[in-house]
């Protein structure tokens, strides 16, 4: 990346700085003056791609990142953001692959775990969501929202499957109301909870009556 002080240089940090101020479409045209002057810049490219993708321009955002990738395939940030942009396009599984490339190249990108992690929960793919989010726990053990989110994919997760037992169960019993609403109610919380008692109901309606003398 050029210097501060030179053209292109000047150009990119006039950029951040529009960007953190989340004025993205003139933050867009100081990268183009930025690429105009240092147009083989992955970086700029990757900038400029970001931005995009933060004014919500998904189509743009994307050909900026395949061009840093087509300059630097190994830019595990540019893989990383190609994989964002992808989800937001609906674009689910290749959102997924272009995560894997990134964490290929840096078995500890935070965020490209956590770009996964939010798409396979977005996937119903609880479980893979889950331990996306504890590779982020054991990277930095501090950082509480993995932790969070880590739960919350979890709890989805005994929800799905409460609900498919409650479908499997009434075959032989009657489900209790209560348990019901665990599931009609999205109550996370308790989901795993029901699915204990749902389980020991289940059980012991499929026990053989006790044979008294």
């Amino acid at each position: 990346m050029a210097t501060r002080d030179d053209g292109a240089g000047a150009w990119y940090h006039k950029g951040q700085a529009l960007c953190n101020t989340r004025d993205y479409s003139k933050a867009i045209a100081c990268y183009d003056r930025a690429l105009e002057l240092a147009p083989d810049d992955p970086l700029l490219w990757r900038r400029k791609g970001y931005a995009l993708l933060k004014a919500g321009r998904y189509a743009e955002a994307l050909a900026c990142f395949d061009q840093a990738l087509a300059i630097d395939p190994r830019d595990a940030m540019a893989w990383q953001r190609k994989g964002y942009v992808l989800a937001c396009m609906g674009r689910s599984e290749d959102a997924v692959a272009c995560c894997d490339e990134a964490l290929t190249l840096n078995p500890e990108h935070i965020l490209a775990w956590q770009s996964r992690g939010w798409v396979l929960g977005a996937m119903c793919r609880y479980d893979e969501a889950a331990a996306c989010f504890e590779a982020i726990i054991r990277i930095d053990p501090d950082r509480e929202s993995a932790a969070w989110h880590r739960e919350r994919m979890r709890e989805r997760r005994d929800l799905e499957a409460l609900a498919a037992e409650i479908r499997e169960a009434e075959r032989i019993i009657d489900v209790p109301a209560c348990i019901r609403d665990v599931a009609r109610e999205r109550d996370y919380e308790n989901a795993g909870l029901a699915r204990m008692v749902l389980r020991e109901l289940a059980r012991r309606a499929e026990e053989p009556p006790v044979q008294r003398p």
